[in-house]
């Protein structure tokens, strides 16, 4: 058996090129010392990589982009939370068993607590329906939320969602109404992203308690977070659900949650910034 990659980790996906994960994990990893790598696997088909997930003997990865579906028909057993979801983020090869798992539930919520008081009585407002929407909506269901409005560019994908879960209700692109009666404002599509247009959307008509999280992190002050901040709103970047998502992963291949610490975070800024 060829296992000369069984001390290593890495990230699945397409592309990769603004990845922070081998950063982070890396850093963990030393943190922690354990003698792993942690590397970058960019590929244009999953059947690329296949059955040779076990040959190799790799410890664990994540998954991204555009393979968090495609990645299932390669592994042995799922959580529950993967399960419903039917997308996976983290994979853990337990002695040839490949496992998949869901971390951007725990991610999202991690960023969630940063919220000083969170109204789950108003209705959060989800804008995009790609892959991370139904998991931040999953999220929400779990802390309470009765009333969850999707706004989506192309219907298709929040009707698929609507017609999933009770909570979650269509709004039109960019309707006001949504906008300023929702308590909580989460962009989960690409707007906003380096190399993608921002997400033009005015938040002088909110309520001021209203909560805005843009999981995007790179940039980490993307145009929402700057419209937020215009209008005095409490936000959460996408940092905090990037390193959630990333310390659950972690944990489950090692069983140790990693720390947060100052230096960490300097170090990810710098990073973002300069990419």
């Amino acid at each position: 058996m060829n296992n000369k990659l069984y001390n290593t980790l890495g990230i699945v996906g397409n592309p990769l090129k603004q990845s922070l994960s081998p950063s982070l994990h890396n850093y963990w990893l030393k943190q922690n010392c354990l003698k792993y790598n942690y590397r970058k696997f960019q590929i244009n088909d999953i059947n690329d990589l296949g059955m040779s997930l076990k040959e190799f003997q790799i410890k664990g990865f994540n998954v991204t982009i555009p393979f968090k579906k495609e990645i299932i028909q390669y592994l042995d057993k799922l959580d529950k939370t993967s399960s419903v979801l039917q997308a996976v983020n983290t994979v853990k090869n337990n002695d040839g068993i490949l496992e998949g798992y869901n971390t951007d539930v725990s991610g999202f919520i991690t960023g969630l607590k940063y919220f000083r008081k969170l109204n789950i009585k108003k209705p959060a407002l989800i804008i995009g329906a790609g892959g991370a929407s139904e998991a931040i909506i999953y999220s929400l269901i779990s802390r309470g939320f009765k009333e969850i409005f999707v706004m989506n560019r192309t219907r298709k994908r929040a009707e698929a969602l609507e017609e999933k879960y009770k909570e979650v209700s269509i709004k039109n692109w960019m309707k006001m109404e949504a906008i300023n009666t929702s308590g909580l404002i989460v962009n989960t599509s690409s707007l906003g992203m380096i190399g993608y247009p921002n997400l033009l959307l005015s938040l002088k008509d909110v309520e001021k308690d209203t909560k805005v999280y843009d999981i995007v992190y790179n940039p980490l002050k993307t145009s929402l977070i700057l419209e937020a901040e215009k209008n005095n709103l409490e936000y959460v970047t996408g940092l905090a659900m990037f390193i959630g998502q990333a310390q659950n992963s972690f944990q489950i291949w090692f069983n140790i949650v990693p720390k947060v610490n100052s230096l960490l975070i300097r170090k990810l800024k710098s990073e973002i910034i300069t990419t």
